[in-house]
């Protein structure tokens, strides 16, 4: 089965009063993390203030 992946980076939520997308585990952005998540997607689509396109890609 085909499926696509959208991912919503950011929001108001700031866990010690920074953003959760800018935050790491180890050398890699949570966000990084969910894009590897999703390698099985057809396409895979990040919103938010803080998707650094260049990086995901």
């Amino acid at each position: 089965m085909t499926h696509d992946a959208v991912i919503l980076a950011g929001g108001e939520a700031r866990p010690g009063g920074r953003d959760r997308s800018g935050l790491t585990v180890g050398a890699t952005s949570l966000v990084e993390n969910v894009v590897a998540a999703c390698s099985g997607a057809r396409r895979t689509i990040v919103v938010g203030p803080g998707a650094p396109a260049s990086r995901l890609s």
